[in-house]
């Protein structure tokens, strides 16, 4: 084994050791705003005084859930609380499929066909994780339309990123060369 190799295997162990947490800290805020938002919707009052134009932002998206008052924008928080859950718990399922790549890669997984990248699964996964991405982007959309909705035009002050659509065409773009590359390693293990 050469220096590049242990490297190569220490490096990926890394990567796939902040995968986990990425992946558990994602599901855990998740979680944390699954609860807040309930909070908020048994007892709307709990918010408190906010200060004026109060803004709140997840990923991308932002919405102001206060007017110049500092008074609550009725059903603001409902709509940031379940559009963060859903972005965060999508970002979850990212993490998820980026280390059971690195895993599978490395020939760690029960479904894993050796130690190679060029496999069926990563590029399922990628696939997956370029959906991801483009659905946290749908999402953010549909709930900036929600608020203007539920807020009203005069009221909703809300914005989304395109950084995420454009991370998921990229990832579909790779996860097309990983499945010619596990075509080719299909067609090298045919020869020998």
């Amino acid at each position: 084994m050469t220096f590049f190799d242990t490297h190569e295997k220490r490096v990926t162990k890394i990567a796939a050791i902040l995968s986990k947490i990425l992946e558990i800290a994602y599901f855990a805020a998740m979680i944390c705003v699954v609860v807040m938002l309930v909070l908020v919707l048994v007892n709307p009052a709990l918010p408190g005084r906010l200060g004026p134009l109060e803004e709140l932002s997840s990923r991308g998206f932002s919405i102001i859930i206060a007017d110049s008052q500092g008074r609550l924008l009725p059903g603001a928080l409902p709509v940031f609380f379940i559009e963060a859950a859903l972005s965060l718990g999508l970002m979850s399922m990212v993490f998820r499929n980026v280390n059971l790549i690195l895993r599978t890669s490395q020939g760690q997984t029960k479904f894993s066909k050796g130690a190679t990248p060029f496999q069926k699964d990563n590029v399922r996964m990628l696939r997956e994780i370029g959906l991801f991405f483009i659905s946290i982007t749908l999402v953010q959309l549909i709930f900036c339309g929600t608020a203007m909705l539920v807020l009203g035009p005069e009221n909703a002050e809300v914005s989304a990123g395109a950084g995420d659509l454009i991370t998921g065409i990229l990832m579909l773009c790779l996860s097309q060369c990983f499945a010619r590359g596990e075509k080719i390693q299909q067609d090298v293990d045919g020869l020998v």
